[in-house]
C-alpha cells in the first residue's frame, strides 16, 4: 500500500507541499506498476521523470530555505545531493541490467524511505523559519 500524504509532512509552504504530494503520487505510480508488471519503457520514463522533477523541486526548495534563513538549509542541500548520487547509481544499474523485480523493489524502498525521512527530518523545519516563499 502506498504511503499517503498527511499534515505531518507539511512544510508551511503550499508550493513545496504540492510538489511533495506529486512525489508521493510518483511513488504510488511506481508501486502500482510493480504490482502489474513494469517494463523497461515504463522504468526509463519513470527514471527520466524522477531525475527532472527532483532537480527542479530541489532547486526551488533550496531557494526557499535560503530566503527564509532556515538553519537546516545546508543540510537540506547536502541531503539532496546524496539523493541525486543514489539516483545515478540506480539509473546506471538500469542502463546496465534493464528492469528487474529486485531493482524495482530496491528503488521503491529507497525512494519511500528517503522521501518520508527527508521531509520529516529536514523539510518540516521550514514551518519555523518565517516566510519560506
Amino acid at each position: 500500500m502506498p504511503i499517503a500524504w498527511s499534515d505531518e509532512y507539511s512544510t508551511g509552504n503550499p508550493d513545496i507541499d504540492e510538489q511533495h504530494k506529486q512525489l508521493f503520487q510518483y511513488l504510488a505510480d511506481l508501486e502500482e506498476h510493480m504490482e502489474t508488471g513494469a517494463d523497461e519503457a515504463y522504468l526509463k520514463r519513470f527514471l527520466d521523470m524522477l531525475g527532472l522533477y527532483t532537480r527542479s523541486h530541489f532547486c526551488f526548495e533550496e531557494i526557499c530555505m535560503r530566503r527564509a534563513a532556515c538553519p537546516v538549509a545546508e543540510k537540506n542541500k547536502e541531503q539532496h545531493q546524496k539523493l541525486l548520487d543514489t539516483y545515478r547509481l540506480y539509473r546506471d544499474r538500469f542502463e546496465r541490467e534493464g528492469v528487474s523485480q529486485d531493482l524495482l523493489e530496491k528503488l521503491h524502498t529507497f525512494l519511500e524511505s528517503w522521501l518520508v525521512n527527508h521531509i520529516l527530518r529536514i523539510d518540516t523545519h521550514l514551518k519555523n523559519c518565517g516566510n519560506a516563499r
